[in-house]
């Protein structure tokens, strides 16, 4: 590496020769996970959850940037604040940090519960309107996708029953949320492939 240009180095990377080399190289990695180290695949389960917790975050805060100062854009930053918090738990494993994950938890549904409140309407399949609506149903997806991947290491890991319930109650919440701001309601998935359709070919 030319000596006029260092590269800030990670804590665990090494300059060796004119290269860097770092753990994990190899197709593995050494990581803190629930409160010890572990060393796993680089497409474990552990690994794939704190990328899909990062993507959440950043997803997260795409939303709140672009929607600040309504309450979709507040939703996101507290949905980005549940992601983070969320990793934090899943590296330290600590009650404290779990209860601090349970603390931004009740503030997201408080902020359902407020936009909802006195709210009636038809259940069944939901289509985002909006591009407001989009963005919450856009995270509302990533939070499916890191629970499926918290859930498959359940056998391995029991601590990550604390990540499932909370992505699955984040994930109802935000569904909620698009049904109290406006989004369209179907009574069939026949009846929202015949809207989408309709308005393909007409």
């Amino acid at each position: 590496m030319n000596g006029e240009c260092r590269l800030p180095l990670f804590a665990d990377c090494k300059e060796v020769d004119d290269s860097i080399k770092c753990p994990g190289d190899s197709g593995y990695s050494v990581i803190p996970l629930f409160g010890k180290r572990v060393r796993v695949r680089k497409d474990s389960a552990p690994i794939r959850l704190m990328g899909c917790l990062d993507e959440l975050s950043n997803t997260a805060n795409n939303v709140r940037l672009n929607f600040s100062g309504n309450d979709v854009g507040r939703i996101a930053a507290m949905v980005m604040a549940l992601s983070m918090q969320l990793n934090a738990y899943l590296v330290q494993g600590s009650d404290d940090r779990l209860a601090r994950v349970k603390n931004v938890e009740e503030l997201l549904m408080s902020k359902i519960a407020e936009l909802c409140r006195g709210f009636k309407g038809p259940l069944g399949w939901i289509i985002a309107t909006t591009p407001e609506l989009q963005a919450l149903d856009t995270m509302r997806v990533k939070l499916r996708e890191c629970g499926r991947i918290a859930a498959s290491m359940l056998d391995d890991y029991p601590l990550s029953v604390n990540i499932i319930g909370v992505m699955n109650h984040a994930d109802k919440l935000i569904a909620q949320a698009m049904y109290c701001l406006g989004g369209r309601v179907f009574r069939s998935v026949d009846d929202a492939v015949n809207y989408l359709l309709s308005n393909a070919t007409g």
